[in-house]
Formats: structure tokens, C-alpha cells, sequence
């Protein structure tokens, strides 16, 4: 709770800032005139009706509450992770599966998923995920497209689970792709290279 709390305060500075800058700099270049910023003091500026800059209360109170937060780690992110990896219901998905149904404890069961794109079903090999994460980005076959390890793991939630993709800003996109990555620790990277297919099907992709 914390930490959403902490992001959402800071991106809204961030919007502050920005648009403060924005407006300061549409004052100098208005005809010759003088800033605004150069007429004011702070203490002014936060008095009139277009202040930009957080009330000091607000300022200390959220100095205090990031002094108070424990830092996060890639151990508990992974931790959090790999719940989700084994949650039955991740994009919110009513299929009973998980990604571990697939995957058990990161490599394979073996065998072929069938999927459906624009109208035409295929059957999948199912491949490892265990030094997966070092061979992203790469294209990925019938929705030609480059995608990352976050866009991957939406592309299996939405095709073989049948949810819903999750936000690749949330901290449940980055812990999940923290979970999986760490089945490649060590591996060298190398980017577009082909799933590891141990057990595959002769015919499915």
C-alpha cells in the first residue's frame, strides 16, 4: 500500500513539475514581458491561483513516509512472482490453469497447447522457460511482432489461459518477468533466439 501510494505521489510531482516548466516558459516568451517567476517569490507564487508547489506539510509528510518504507528486492519481487505464476486465476482467467501448468517449476510438461489466431487453430510446443529470458526481445511467429518477456507473458495469458493481459507497468508484470528471468540466471543473452523445444510434437509450431 505503501508503495503505490509513494508512486502515485510521485508521479503526480512529476506532472506538477512538468507543467509548471511548460507554463513558465509560454510567460517568457509572450511578447517580451517578464516572467512570472522572475516578479514572485516562491511563498508568492504558491499563494496565487497557479500554484504549481506542493503545501510544505505535504512536502515533509512525504519525506517522511519514504524514510519509513522498506526497500523493496529482486529476492521478494521474485518471491511475489513466482505466486503469480502459479495463481489459477493471473488476468483474472477462468481456464483453471496457471502458468506453471504449462511450466512446472520453470521447464516443461512436454506436448502441445492448441491455440486459435484470426480464425485458424494450431497446436504449440511447449517449450522450457529455463534460460528463456535471455532470448528476449524476439519476433514472435503468427502475430509478427517483437515483443519483450512482459509482452510474451500477456500473449500466453491471453492465448493459452484465456484472461486478460496485466498492465506492463504494474508491479505484477515486473515481478512475474523478475520470477521467470530468474530460470535464465547465468545464461549469456542472446536476443531473438528460438524456444528451447526439449520434448516437440512433430507438427505444431
Amino acid at each position: 500500500m505503501k508503495r503505490t501510494l509513494f508512486f502515485t505521489m510521485l508521479g503526480g510531482i512529476s506532472l506538477l513539475i512538468i507543467n509548471a516548466c511548460s507554463s513558465m516558459g509560454n510567460m517568457d516568451a509572450m511578447g517580451g514581458q517578464e516572467s512570472m517567476g522572475s516578479k514572485m517569490s516562491g511563498g508568492e507564487m504558491m499563494a496565487s491561483g497557479g500554484s504549481y508547489l506542493l503545501p510544505p506539510d505535504k512536502v515533509m509528510a512525504m519525506q517522511k513516509m519514504m524514510m519509513s518504507m522498506e526497500p523493496d528486492t529482486l529476492e521478494a519481487g521474485i518471491k511475489r512472482g513466482e505466486k503469480l505464476f502459479n495463481d489459477e486465476k493471473l488476468g483474472d482467467n477462468k481456464s483453471r490453469k496457471s502458468c506453471s501448468t504449462c511450466h512446472e517449476n520453470g521447464g516443461t510438461v512436454g506436448g502441445a497447447a492448441e491455440m486459435e489466431w484470426k480464425g485458424m487453430k494450431m497446436k504449440v510446443n511447449i517449450p522450457t522457460l529455463r534460460g528463456a529470458a535471455a532470448h528476449f526481445p524476439k519476433p514472435m511467429g503468427p502475430m509478427k511482432a517483437l515483443v519483450d518477456l512482459a509482452g510474451m507473458n500477456n500473449m500466453c495469458i491471453m492465448t493459452f489461459l484465456k484472461g486478460a493481459p496485466i498492465d506492463k507497468n504494474s508491479q505484477q508484470s515486473v515481478d512475474l518477468v523478475a520470477y521467470i528471468t530468474d530460470f535464465s540466471k547465468g545464461k549469456s543473452l542472446e536476443p531473438g533466439k528460438e524456444k528451447i523445444v526439449p520434448r516437440p510434437v512433430p507438427g505444431a509450431m
